[in-house]
């Protein structure tokens, strides 16, 4: 609960500072070059999805299981992600030069690769703090990336700088991540050293070939915005770069829970305590109910008045999009507990079912954005989450822990058609 108070009251903070200046910048690009920021931002999030190759998840489950091997993990980890990282960077490239994009966008495009091997090499530090359930370290360090990030936003929209610079930015947290993750895990928890154990990290791969499946799978809810500029055009993909911050802005939540979940069902089960588990199963899924609901009402009712607020009339034909995506979210908080439970006890089976939900969502968006453009995608992206949903449900209940599940279901609903 601690964990989980300190991180989402970071993230809460960091979140209202980055949206607000966020829409300013939003308003500054205009619909098409904001399209383009978004067609960078797509790039740096999907590659970010798979470049440690879903490692992270590993090692965080392995470190909590037993923290005794947290030195071993951590320094083979991080050989094993700088070349992960430096290959998926010339991968990212390549494919980038191929596509033939404006040239300001392109060399953008290549910095921007750049700024994803030196992210990735931050996660096997960030591995070690979270199996440690230390998130208030992670929270400090997320509150001054995000200061570091709306300075530099702010910078952009005052002196009128380019998308290059715009690239710069993640850039720069990243490598200051590097440093203050490596001086924290050093001094708190392991020596930080890379090792080059090639018989460890042959192992550590084959430990997780699923989770690498699990992870690759998982671009389903963000591979829209790489497909948007390609079967539309800039100006749609700005549309939908706009209210997509709000999806940005409220993923927090879930992120945060399951973030604090992950590594306590790990440890708690491997304890066999399993009735605990799914008493902290229900009480989240509650919780998460509570908060979802209203969201997504208060969305529908409000969607046009909110977008054309914080990014201007010219982005008024984003506001259907808007509602449709803080649904998506509102679904994610749902099932954002048993998401983390089933990676942790089943993962081959949430590696089969988020598959099955990237096929059907990559089949959608090939046939249904180039005549309905991106509400299509917004749409699409609601079906994979509930897809995602009755999945990950059914799985945990029946072959992991069953828990109350439908009841919790009555009171939200209730208390949303009041509200309604």
């Amino acid at each position: 609960g601690r964990n989980i108070l300190s991180l989402m009251i970071s993230r809460v903070l960091t979140a209202v500072i980055l949206f607000l200046i966020y829409t300013r910048l939003i308003q500054y690009l205009g619909p098409e070059v904001a399209g383009q920021y978004g067609l960078i931002a797509g790039y740096l999030t999907v590659f970010g999805f798979f470049v440690d190759l879903g490692m992270q998840q590993l090692v965080i489950k392995k470190v909590s299981e037993d923290r005794t091997r947290s030195g071993q993990f951590l320094r083979n980890y991080f050989g094993v992600q700088f070349f992960l990282g430096l290959g998926f960077m010339l991968i990212m490239d390549a494919i980038v030069w191929l596509n033939h994009y404006p040239g300001l966008v392109q060399r953008a495009l290549y910095l921007t690769s750049v700024s994803l091997l030196a992210t990735s090499l931050t996660m096997p530090l960030m591995a070690i703090i979270n199996a440690y359930q230390r998130l208030s370290l992670i929270a400090k360090v997320n509150f001054t990336n995000s200061l570091i990030n709306g300075a530099m936003m702010a910078l952009a929209v005052i002196f009128r700088r380019s998308l290059v610079f715009l690239a710069l930015i993640p850039l720069i947290v990243a490598v200051f991540d590097i440093f203050l993750y490596g001086y924290l895990v050093d001094k708190n928890f392991t020596k930080f050293r890379i090792s080059f154990d090639f018989k460890f990290w042959k192992q550590l791969l084959i430990w997780n070939t699923p989770f690498m499946l699990l992870t690759l799978f998982s671009i389903y809810n963000r591979i829209d915005t790489l497909i948007l500029p390609h079967l539309r055009s800039f100006v749609e993909n700005g549309y939908y770069t706009a209210v997509y911050k709000f999806w940005d802005t409220l993923a927090f939540v879930p992120a945060v829970v399951a973030a604090s979940l992950y590594p306590y069902f790990a440890e708690s089960l491997a304890r066999g305590e399993r009735q605990q588990a799914g008493e902290v199963l229900e009480t989240y899924t509650r919780y998460m109910l509570a908060l979802g609901v209203p969201l997504s009402i208060g969305a529908f009712a409000l969607a046009l008045p909110l977008t054309v607020s914080f990014f201007g009339p010219a982005f008024a034909p984003a506001a259907p999009a808007l509602w449709l995506l803080v649904a998506a979210v509102s679904v994610l908080f749902v099932y954002v507990p048993v998401n983390s439970i089933i990676i942790s006890q089943k993962t081959k089976a949430a590696t089969i079912i988020t598959g099955t939900t990237l096929a059907i969502n990559l089949i959608c968006n090939f046939t249904f954005i180039p005549r309905y453009g991106f509400v299509a995608a917004a749409v699409i992206t609601l079906g994979s989450e509930l897809i995602q949903l009755a999945g990950y449900t059914i799985v945990v209940k029946r072959r992991i822990v069953d828990f109350p599940y439908w009841r919790s279901f009555i009171k939200p609903i209730a208390a949303g058609a009041i509200m309604a």
